[in-house]
C-alpha cells in the first residue's frame, strides 16, 4: 500500500449511487480512508488507477471501457441489500399483485427481485422490466403498480401507481471485505451496524402503529428478518421474548421454539434488559461477552401514545470479523480476479483464427503450462482468458501478471508475496504474493519475455515444485495453479543471446500456441471491423478506396490498432461513410510507400520533381478537383477537368500535368474512358502542401 491512507475508488454509474456509497463508507471508516469517486462518463487515468488500493465498482462491466488496473489491487463488487424503510409499502400488497419491476440493467432487475422474495414477497407477481431492452412492456391494464429501485425516471409515463423502494445500500459483508482487503480493524463497526440495525427498528415501530394488522405484519417482519445478517430479538412490554430471527438462534445457539414465551432477562441475563424497559431510553452499540464471543448489541424500546410496547434487541458477532481474516485466500478468488473473456470474443473467419480457436479449446481441457506467443496486439490475452474459462478452473481465480509493468526490485515481492518487517515499508501482517492469490485457478505470465534474469531462476523452481516461499519468510507454502504465459518476444533468440533461460523456456513451452499477426489474416480485417461497430452501437460505411486500403495496411499494431481506428474513424468521419480524408495519416503514408514509385522518394522530392516540370499551383489546383471528385466515389475526365480549373489549360499542357502526376504517383489514370482519380499518396501531398501555403 502506497498511499498514508488506503485509497479507495469508487466506479459507479450514477451520481446518487457513488453518494450512497462514499456516506456508507464515512460512517464505517471515518478518516481513515480516502475516496475518489467516478461516475457516468467521467474518465479515469492510468494513473489513478496506479494509485488505487482498492477498486469498489457497483458493476464489474464499469472497467471494460477503462485503464487497466494493476494485477495487486483487488477490485470489489459491491454487493448491497434493500432499503427496508419503503418496503411496508409492499407488505400492504395482496398476493398476487403484479408488480412491473423497472431497473436500467437485466442483472439489477433479477438480482433484486430474487432478493425480495427471500425477504418473504415471494407471494407477489414481479415482471423485469429494462427500458431500451429486448424485454416486453406489458400494458398497462396487466400491471398493478410499477417498483423501482431509486430511478423513477426510468419507469414508462403512463404507469402512475408507482412504489419507489429507494437506492439499494452497500451490504454488511461487502463492509468487512473492504476492512479486511485494506487491513483496517472494524473500530467504527458498530455506527454502521447501528444505522443498518436502525432500518429495522423503524420498521417495527411502522408495524406497532397498525395493531389490527398486527399479526399479519409480525409473520412478514419475521421473514424479513430471517433474511438478515444481524441478530434480532422482540419482547412484549415484560420482557418476553416474542421474535427471534434464525440468525439469533445461530450466533447464541438456542432454540427459538424453546425461547419464545420466556423472559429475556432468563434466557439471556448478560443483555440486561429490564433496564432499557423500565428507562425508556434505547441502549446502542454496547460491547457484551456472551459466552466466548462478544457481541455489539443494541436496544431499542418500541413506543406507542407514551407507553412501552416491548423492545427491539439487535446484535452481531464481531469476533466474526476475526474469523473472516482466516478465510481471505478463499475470498481473494471472489474479489475481481475474473475473466470478461470467452471463446465468443476471439472474433475472426479466417482459416487460421478458427484452428487457433479449435487448439486453444482442445488446450484447455489439459491442466499443462502453455505459452502463448504473437505480436503485440494480437490478443493473446483474449485468448487466455478464454482458456480459463473453458477450462476445468473456470471457478478458481485468473491472476493476471505483466512483467512489462514490474520493476525488477518489486517483481519478487509481488510474485511471491512478503512477510510483516521483510523490509522497510512492508504491511503490517505481510501480503500474499500472486501466485497464492491464483491457488485453485490460472496465473497468466505476460510479456515473460521481459522477466529479469534474477527471477527467472525463482519461476523455475516454483513451476517444478508448485510451492512458493514469501519474501523474508522460512514457509514453503503449497500452491495448485495452472500456468499461461505469453510474450510478443523470440525467446529462442533470447537464450542464444544468454537473456532468457533454456530450462525455463522448455519448462513453459510444453503446449505451444502461436496467434498470426492480423496482416496474416487479412480475412479477419471487416470482420473485426464490424465487430466493433457494433460494439459501440455504430453503423459505417466504407469507400471502397478505404477498404482496400484497409486491407492492404499491415496493421502492426495489430487488433489493437484496428480497434483504435474504429475510435477515429468514429469521431473524424462526416455522416456515416469514410472517406480517403477520413484516414489517419500512419494508414496514407503507408499506402503511399507501397504505390509510390521508386524515384522520387518522398514528399518533398516529388514537389521539387514537380516544380521542376511546370507550376506546383496548377499540380495543386489538379489534385484539389479531383480530391472532390473522390469524395463523391467520382472518376473524371481530361476535359471535363480542364474546365474545372481556375485558369483552362491546352489539350497538351492537361496532358502533360497528369503525366508527371501518374509518374510520381500522385493520381491513379484509367483506362480508355474509366477517367482519373486521386490516388492515398496525391491526398498526403496535397495535405502537405496546404499545410505549407
Amino acid at each position: 500500500m502506497t498511499n498514508e491512507k488506503p485509497l479507495v475508488l469508487l466506479i459507479n454509474n450514477l451520481e446518487t449511487i457513488s453518494h450512497l456509497f462514499v456516506n456508507s463508507l464515512k460512517l464505517f471508516f471515518g478518516d481513515r480512508i480516502q475516496m475518489e469517486a467516478h461516475f457516468g462518463l467521467q474518465p479515469i487515468t492510468q494513473e489513478q488507477m496506479n494509485q488505487a488500493d482498492l477498486i469498489l465498482l457497483s458493476d464489474i462491466k464499469l472497467l471494460d471501457d477503462q485503464p487497466k488496473p494493476p494485477a495487486h489491487v483487488p477490485i470489489l463488487v459491491a454487493r448491497r441489500t434493500i432499503d427496508l424503510n419503503n418496503l411496508d409499502r409492499l407488505m400492504d400488497l395482496k398476493p398476487g399483485t403484479r408488480c412491473l419491476f423497472v431497473s436500467n440493467t437485466l442483472e439489477m432487475v433479477e438480482g433484486a427481485i430474487e432478493l425480495l422474495r427471500h425477504l418473504g414477497f415471494a407471494h407477489l407477481s414481479f415482471i423485469p422490466y429494462v427500458p431500451g431492452t429486448s424485454t416486453p412492456l406489458p400494458k398497462k391494464e396487466e400491471v398493478d403498480y410499477a417498483v423501482c429501485h431509486g430511478l423513477p425516471e426510468l419507469i414508462p409515463a403512463h404507469f402512475d401507481r408507482i412504489i419507489e423502494l429507494g437506492h439499494r445500500p452497500l451490504d454488511l459483508t461487502t463492509i468487512f471485505d473492504i476492512a479486511r482487503l485494506l487491513d483496517l480493524s472494524p473500530e467504527k463497526a458498530n455506527l454502521y451496524t447501528a444505522e443498518f440495525i436502525s432500518d429495522f427498528v423503524r420498521l417495527g415501530r411502522k408495524l406497532t402503529n397498525s395493531v389490527r394488522n398486527e399479526r399479519q405484519l409480525n409473520e412478514k417482519l419475521e421473514s424479513v428478518l430471517d433474511a438478515v445478517h444481524e441478530g434480532i430479538i422482540a419482547t412484549d412490554a415484560s420482557g418476553n421474548i416474542t421474535v427471534m430471527n434464525a440468525e439469533a438462534e445461530k450466533i447464541l445457539k438456542l432454540s427459538t421454539h424453546e425461547s419464545i414465551g420466556k423472559r429475556v432477562q432468563d434466557v439471556l441475563p448478560e443483555f440486561q434488559v429490564h433496564m432499557v424497559l423500565e428507562s425508556h431510553v434505547e441502549a446502542v452499540n454496547q460491547l457484551t461477552p456472551f459466552r466466548n464471543l462478544y457481541l455489539l448489541v443494541s436496544q431499542v424500546p418500541m413506543m406507542l401514545d407514551g407507553h412501552v410496547l416491548g423492545l427491539v434487541i439487535s446484535f452481531q458477532d464481531v469476533t466474526k470479523v476475526q474469523q473472516l481474516e482466516q478465510e481471505i485466500r478463499k475470498k481473494s478468488t471472489q474479489l475481481g480476479l475474473m475473466t470478461k473473456y470467452s471463446f465468443d470474443h476471439i472474433i475472426g473467419c479466417s482459416p487460421s483464427t478458427q484452428a487457433n480457436r479449435l487448439v486453444a479449446m482442445k488446450l484447455a481441457e489439459s491442466d499443462f503450462t502453455i505459452l502463448i506467443t504473437g505480436e503485440n496486439g494480437t490478443g493473446k490475452e483474449v485468448f487466455a482468458q478464454a482458456i480459463h474459462q473453458h477450462s476445468i478452473r473456470r471457478d478458481g481465480p485468473f491472476v493476471p501478471v505483466n512483467f512489462a509493468g514490474l520493476t525488477e526490485s518489486l517483481v519478487e515481492s509481488e510474485l511471491f508475496g512478503y512477510e510483516e518487517g521483510s523490509f522497510t515499508g512492508a504491511r503490517k501482517g505481510g501480503k500474499m504474493g500472486l501466485f497464492e492469490l491464483a491457488h485453485n485457478g490460472t496465473i497468466f505470465l505476460d510479456e515473460i519475455g521481459d522477466a529479469p534474469l534474477s527471477i527467472q531462476a525463482s519461476l523455475l523452481r516454483v513451476l517444478q515444485e508448485r510451492q512458493v516461499m514469501r519474501v523474508g519468510g522460512h514457509r514453503v507454502i503449497p500452491i495448485n495453479v495452472r500456468v499461461i504465459a505469453a510474450t510478443n518476444r523470440n525467446l529462442v533468440e533470447m537464450i542464444q543471446r544468454g537473456t532468457f533461460r533454456e530450462d525455463l523456456y522448455y519448462r513453459l513451452n510444453v503446449l505451444p500456441l502461436k496467434i498470426p499477426a492480423l496482416r496474416d489474416r487479412g480475412e479477419d480485417i471487416m470482420v473485426l471491423i464490424n465487430y466493433f461497430l457494433q460494439k459501440k452501437n455504430k453503423v459505417l460505411t466504407f469507400s471502397p478506396d478505404v477498404e482496400e486500403l484497409l486491407l492492404k495496411y499491415s496493421w502492426p499494431g495489430n487488433i489493437r490498432e484496428l480497434e483504435n481506428f474504429i475510435h477515429y474513424a468514429v469521431v473524424i468521419a462526416e455522416g456515416n461513410r469514410v472517406e480517403l480524408c477520413h484516414l489517419p495519416e500512419q494508414i496514407l503514408l503507408a499506402a503511399s510507400s507501397a504505390t509510390m514509385p521508386s524515384e522520387p522518394e518522398d514528399l518533398e522530392e516529388t514537389i521539387d520533381f514537380l516544380s521542376r516540370h511546370g507550376a506546383l499551383h496548377e499540380y495543386m489546383s489538379i489534385l484539389q478537383i479531383l480530391a472532390s471528385c473522390s469524395k463523391r466515389q467520382e472518376r473524371i475526365g481530361r476535359q471535363t477537368l480542364n474546365a474545372l480549373l481556375p485558369v483552362p489549360m491546352t489539350d497538351a499542357q492537361i496532358r502533360q500535368r497528369l503525366h508527371y502526376l501518374s509518374r510520381t504517383g500522385c493520381i491513379e489514370v484509367g483506362n480508355k474512358k474509366q477517367g482519373t482519380r486521386l490516388s492515398a499518396y496525391g491526398f498526403t501531398l496535397l495535405e502537405k502542401w496546404k499545410a505549407r501555403v
